[in-house]
């Protein structure tokens, strides 16, 4: 019947015309929290809704049960729901399958079903049952929000606090805290607690926001190319302290480093930009490559192979001797950091 994206979902629901069954489904638990919340409240609200309202939590519960649920008549109202969450429909097993889809077939016109997968999920793996939905149903997916419609939230949200965080912050903000929306929406309310009222300034964003390990390891790469040693050991040093894997660490750089590599070559070959992220599958980080062409100003094709180099060197000492892993980046740290001023090492 329906794929909905969260546009479309939330025109769906404002127009109130339900379809029996939805599944919901993406890799932003935010979104799908609130969009559940919206679709049941929808559904059901008024002194009844309470009546008109089962819960099941998917991973105990069995699928006869969930449909009796279905066939219960709503109490003074035109409408009930019924609302499963996390239901494994990657492993559900075949005669569970076979209730659900005679359920489909015929569903009460009185009755929403609403799968919600808030936890991890493969729709890969649940194939069959996804496309179960999409044929009797709704399918959902609610993944996270790119761009704008990540930004105007924020905005919108430190407005109604009071505050301005004009777009420019905004951005920043979601460089050093990630694009999950959740935490992004808690540190806007934490910025406008502490700002009090005015505006959100960097500075504010760098006092009082928690950056993600992702925005660490990127700066502390980033104070290496740019020759703050101070700045780079600083980082490293909070990194190890919050007892961030060396595994993770380390990746995180080398991954930073062949961005660079790759909008290198991209560079002196003059190769399109979007042909790059294409081949390479950036999809939407593509961001990576123009910010690895940016950072890398200054320093030539051999010096980056010779990063290269160093990071596959200590990679292998990393995984394969028992040196101590602070150590191991402290040398790393003043080889890549020799290498960018144009020193031989």
């Amino acid at each position: 019947m329906a794929e909905f994206n969260e546009k479309e979902l939330k025109a769906h629901i404002r127009q109130g015309d339900f379809l029996p069954v939805y599944l919901i489904t993406g890799d932003e638990d935010y979104l799908k929290k609130l969009y559940c919340d919206k679709l049941v409240s929808a559904v059901v609200s008024g002194d009844f809704a309470d009546f008109n309202l089962d819960r099941f939590d998917g991973k105990n519960a069995d699928i006869g049960k969930i449909l009796d649920a279905c066939e219960l008549m709503p109490m003074m109202s035109d409408k009930r729901c019924v609302l499963v969450e996390d239901f494994k429909l990657e492993s559900i097993k075949d005669g569970d399958f076979e209730k659900l889809s005679g359920y489909f077939l015929d569903p009460p016109e009185f009755t929403v079903l609403i799968f919600c997968q808030k936890g991890d999920f493969s729709a890969a793996k649940a194939k069959k049952s996804v496309d179960l939905f999409k044929k009797l149903g709704a399918v959902c997916v609610l993944d996270k929000r790119k761009g704008k419609e990540l930004i105007k939230p924020l905005i919108t949200s430190a407005a109604k606090q009071g505050c301005v965080l004009n777009e420019s912050a905004a951005n920043y903000l979601v460089s050093v805290c990630g694009d999950d929306y959740n935490v992004l929406i808690n540190e806007v309310s934490k910025l406008c607690h502490y700002v009090k009222e005015g505006e959100i300034t960097r500075a504010h964003i760098d006092e009082v926001a928690i950056k993600t390990d992702d925005a660490k390891v990127y700066y502390l790469t980033k104070a290496l190319l740019s020759k703050d040693f101070d700045k780079a050991y600083e980082t490293l040093a909070s990194l190890l302290r919050q007892k961030t894997e060396p595994e993770y660490i380390l990746g995180t750089i080398i991954s930073t480093y062949v961005d660079i590599y790759r909008a290198r070559v991209s560079v002196a070959c003059s190769q399109n930009a979007d042909a790059l992220a294409t081949d390479f599958s950036y999809k939407n980080t593509a961001f990576r490559l123009t910010n690895g062409a940016r950072d890398s100003r200054g320093m030539s094709l051999e010096a980056i192979r010779k990063c290269l180099d160093k990071l596959y060197a200590a990679d292998r000492r990393l995984k394969m001797t028992r040196d101590s892993a602070t150590v191991i980046f402290e040398q790393l740290m003043v080889r890549l950091f020799l290498i960018a001023n144009g020193e031989r090492v």
